[in-house]
């Protein structure tokens, strides 16, 4: 009598041991070696197990007509009937990128920085000096210089920290109301991706305006004190304090130093 079993021995396959067999098969096709030779293995191997059912009777025909069909499914389609993962499981660049680490990639959640300072002023004055992004090196110290390029685009260019050329960036103007916003964001390639804004309005009591500093870097703050020399924290409160003083007295003090703030990123409000 014929055997009727894959081993030959008389005995039936076991459908645990046929589903332990293409699962194994699935296993070393979903584990990415090659996912493409992987499903023309299933689908040869499919049709090779449908022809050795047609040479049987009975309930081993059935089986190995069931089994064929199922490996060929498995390479037609891509799948892994016994696991989560499919045959394709050749990295995505979205994949690589999640095991990129942390310093290295763009901030998921934007690092938002505000400060705030009462100048003892119109806010036309202080509008009209900030509005000329040219003055903004006096304000922040880090900077080279500012290239005004056109009615709404700059180029900035930063001191280098420690050698070599300082990183650059190109900002457009997204919105100007006169005296009372200025928004502004980079564009193109660069290693300090942001967006800021300046906001004037009316302080309480009469006393001058209220301006309010908004930084929202991409990148983590200890990658922009890497390439600045501060954070966006000190930033925005050095650039209001020299505001402040600027704006004032028409002079900026010659001593070096940066106020300290608190330790939620916010400016301690500068009084007189």
């Amino acid at each position: 009598m014929a055997s009727n079993s894959l081993t030959g021995d008389g005995r039936w396959p076991r459908p645990d041991t046929l589903g332990s067999g293409l699962s194994r098969i699935g296993d070393r096709f979903g584990s990415g070696e090659a996912a493409t030779g992987g499903r023309w293995l299933a689908m040869m191997g499919g049709t090779a197990l449908g022809v050795m059912g047609l040479q049987r009777s009975g309930w081993g025909r059935a089986m190995l007509a069931l089994g064929g069909a199922g490996l060929f499914a498995v390479g037609a389609l891509g799948l892994r009937p016994f696991g989560e993962r499919s045959l394709h499981a050749a990295p995505t660049s979205a994949s690589w990128r999640s095991h990129v680490p942390a310093s290295r990639r763009r901030s998921l959640t934007p690092e938002r920085t505000q400060a705030v300072v009462t100048i003892a002023s119109d806010p036309g004055a202080v509008f009209r000096f900030w509005r000329n992004f040219a003055n903004l090196p006096k304000l922040m110290p880090q900077l080279e210089r500012v290239d005004v390029l056109s009615a709404t685009e700059s180029r900035w260019i930063a001191k280098a920290v420690s050698g070599g050329e300082g990183p650059s960036w190109r900002c457009v103007l997204d919105r100007v109301d006169e005296d009372r916003l200025l928004t502004w964001h980079t564009a193109g390639e660069t290693a300090l991706p942001h967006r800021a804004s300046l906001m004037l309005s009316p302080a309480p009591g009469d006393r001058g305006t209220e301006v309010r500093l908004t930084l929202v870097y991409r990148v983590p703050a200890t990658e922009v004190a890497a390439l600045l020399g501060v954070t966006p924290e000190g930033q925005a409160e050095e650039a209001l304090r020299r505001l402040k003083q600027r704006v004032e007295t028409g002079e900026l003090s010659t001593i070096d130093r940066q106020p300290r703030g608190n330790g939620s990123g916010s400016f301690r409000e500068a009084t007189e």
